[in-house]
């Protein structure tokens, strides 16, 4: 313990019993006097503190505090007030004071650390250069926190900024330990691994840095943020003093910014990983399994039948299931194992040294059993079976993107055989996948290449014979595989967001076309119908795309009418109801296809959009034997009559299917025994025969081609 010569600057009777208190103490060999504001020119030399009496006498003396200090900058100055005046030691410090002491509130330890820390900072201050004491006097009236350090780790001085972002009392004074413990955690919330990283250890070695992201952690306080600057002092000879630091709080921003990564990152709906992420994921354990030489599967999970847990109980009710069965994913997988959203009800599961292959299957099957279980929701119970794909590294695949394809082909198979079970990928598998793979590049520059071509399917007039309308078919020419119905392509087309552009293309096409034969054959009613996908729907675009074809050809909305294939109007999002309802505003007629399935009901027709529907070919195709199809016919033409709802039967195939829907007074009819799918100069020829009188049912004859 160091003693001092200490020199009271002001009225004796306001710290009287204090400083006789002080006198006693050993960290006090000397106690002067002085009522003038002023240091005596006998003690000038002995002095190693200044006390001085921040209280009103001050003003009375003439001299502001700032004022005073400054005079007084040969000694270092503390300022003394009561702890009910706290803001007068505040505002000494301010002014460019070493420190204060409440003189009533004071123990005799945290009075010696206060001189014992005003002595060291006013040394340090005394050998910094004219510039670096301009640059602190700055710094510690800005709004941003500054520590200045001295060289062997003492922290001599904190800004009243950094007390606030911190926490800390004004009188707070930092122990020896503190330069190790203040912001010793990385942005990652890891120690720091060597001490030397910590920022005022780096600020007090002379480095200049900006930018370092640290935590700030205090007992019972959150975790607080910290954008960190600093430098070294030096003197004017340019030796190193010491060092100071700059930060600001940027927790709501980091917050803000580790929100967004989160969101980013993870499935809002279910909390998983969403398909980016467990891609990385599945890359870092496919390097982890080729290491080892362990065995890995990714299962592709897909739930059977979801769409009509949507149609029928709506959108909350499915997303509330799709909650559920990630739960019970991530609660049915062992540890290593992990799983991730991959779209739509999809979920991906990797499992990693599972052991055989039969393991694998194992597993498989005790997901089918789990997530078959009833789900409750809400007030409803809901039954989900699954069907999952399974694809072994490295039999299936060498990388992430050829697993996961391959478990979902896998998945498919599942499908195809019913549902409800899992399905292995093997080698008898890779030609398929071999072809979509080529496929999906392929359709990236189909439309560059004009690779695609449209097919139309006359539809007739069952009254008189006439061919009133057709429908547009895509069809893709492809260079190796030759013409390949959508089938083939749409699925990739959808999943790929390629769907947007081959859709306006087909709106454009068929719209030029039929304004082509309009005016070419003066038949100013003939329509045409263009099938949309629903993700056509939930977007604006469509309904520039089709007011834009309108605009350029000149045809008359009516004339347009678009098939929507997913019928299920009562349960649509918003994005696409607005979407219908700026068709509808257009004039174009709009058609629900594929009727009387189990995706397109009754429910469906009121809704105010509905100018006509089509008969789903299922429903034709055994009409003559099954009783149940012709009633559900005729209920449905006839409710379409008393909406006046236009009705279309697809794939007629045989005299007694059109003569059936005749007597039911069905409308319009399409299909092989009308015609087949044909190209446009095959359409000019039967629309010239058309003209002529010639009906195309008497072309064709009996029977499909």
């Amino acid at each position: 313990m160091t003693g001092h010569s200490i020199l009271y600057l002001g009225r004796g009777d306001f710290a009287s019993e204090y400083l006789a208190e002080l006198e006693t103490l050993p960290c006090c060999t000397m106690l002067a006097r002085s009522a003038e504001l002023k240091v005596p020119v006998d003690d000038r030399e002995l002095l190693d503190i200044v006390l001085l009496e921040a209280s009103p006498l001050i003003a009375q003396s003439g001299q502001s505090l700032s004022e005073l200090i400054q005079s007084l900058h040969d000694y270092p100055v503390v300022a003394i007030t009561r702890k009910e005046h706290e803001h007068r030691g505040i505002a000494a410090l301010r002014a460019g004071a070493q420190g204060y002491i409440c003189i009533d509130d004071v123990t005799v330890e945290a009075q010696e650390a206060v001189f014992e820390h005003a002595t060291r900072r006013h040394r340090l201050q005394q050998r910094l250069s004219d510039t670096d004491v301009s640059v602190l006097s700055v710094l510690t009236s800005i709004n941003d926190g500054v520590i200045v350090v001295d060289r062997d780790g003492g922290i001599l001085d904190i800004n009243p900024a950094a007390r606030t972002i911190l926490g800390l009392g004004p009188r707070w004074m930092p122990d020896s330990s503190w330069e190790q413990t203040f912001c010793c955690i990385d942005e990652h919330g890891d120690n720091y691994r060597n001490s030397a990283d910590l920022p005022l250890m780096r600020a007090r070695s002379g480095a200049k840095f900006s930018g370092q992201v640290a935590t700030y952690r205090a007992p019972e306080q959150p975790d607080t943020y910290l954008n960190i600057s600093g430098q070294g002092l030096y003197d004017g000879n340019r030796e190193l003093l010491g060092g100071v630091i700059t930060f600001r709080d940027i927790t709501d921003a980091t917050i803000r910014t580790t929100e967004l990564e989160r969101r980013a990152q993870f499935d809002e709906l279910t909390g998983l990983p969403n398909r980016s992420v467990f891609t990385e994921h599945l890359t870092r354990a496919i390097g982890r399994a080729e290491r080892r030489n362990s065995p890995l599967a990714v299962l592709f999970v897909d739930l059977d039948r979801f769409k009509s847990v949507n149609d029928t109980l709506g959108h909350d009710v499915g997303d509330s299931l799709l909650r559920q069965v990630a739960k019970r994913l991530r609660g049915n997988l062992r540890i290593g194992d992990f799983s991730g959203r991959w779209g739509g009800d999809e979920f991906v599961v990797c499992l990693e040294d599972f052991g055989e292959m039969s393991d694998a299957g194992a597993a498989a099957q005790k997901l089918l059993l789990v997530l078959s279980e009833k789900y409750e929701v809400g007030h409803s119970e809901v039954y989900a079976t699954p069907s999952i794909g399974i694809a072994i590294y490295p039999e299936s695949g060498n990388n992430a993107e050829r697993l996961v394809k391959a478990a979902d082909i896998a998945m498919y198979e599942a499908k195809k055989h019913g549902g409800g079970r899992f399905h292995y990928y093997s080698t008898a598998l890779n030609t398929r996948l071999e072809q979509r793979e080529e496929l999906e590049v392929g359709l990236r520059h189909a439309l560059v290449r004009n690779e695609f071509v449209l097919h139309y399917q006359p539809r007739i007039d069952l009254t008189t014979g006439r061919l009133i309308g057709l429908e547009a078919l895509l069809r893709w020419q492809h260079p190796r595989f030759g013409l390949l119905p959508p089938g083939r392509f749409l699925p990739i087309l959808e999943s790929s967001g390629l769907i947007h552009s081959a859709g306006e293309w087909v709106i454009a096409t068929a719209c030029r076309q039929l304004a082509g034969w309009q005016r070419r054959f003066e038949l100013p009613d003939l329509s045409i119908a263009i099938n949309l996908s629903r993700q056509q729907l939930m977007h604006r675009r469509l309904i520039d795309a089709v007011a834009r074809s309108l605009e350029e050809t000149m045809l008359d909305p009516g004339c347009i009418e678009l098939e929507i294939g997913d019928g299920d109007f009562p349960n649509r999002r918003k994005a696409e109801i607005e979407t219908l309802r700026g068709l509808h505003k257009l004039g174009v007629r709009l058609s629900l296809d594929h009727f009387g399935t189990r995706d397109v009901s009754f429910e469906s027709l009121d809704n105010g959009f509905v100018d006509s529907f089509v008969l789903d070919q299922s429903l034709i195709a055994d009409i003559e034997q099954n009783d149940s199809h012709q009633r559900i016919v005729r209920a449905a033409i006839a409710m379409a009559q008393g909406l006046d709802i236009e009705v279309a039967a697809e794939g007629v195939e045989t005299i007694t299917q059109l003569d059936f829907l005749k007597s039911c007074n069905c409308n319009l009819a399409q299909g092989f025994l009308i015609s087949r799918p044909m190209q446009p100069e095959k359409v000019s020829a039967i629309l010239r025969s058309e003209i002529a009188g010639t009906r195309l049912i008497g072309l064709i004859g009996v029977g499909p081609p």
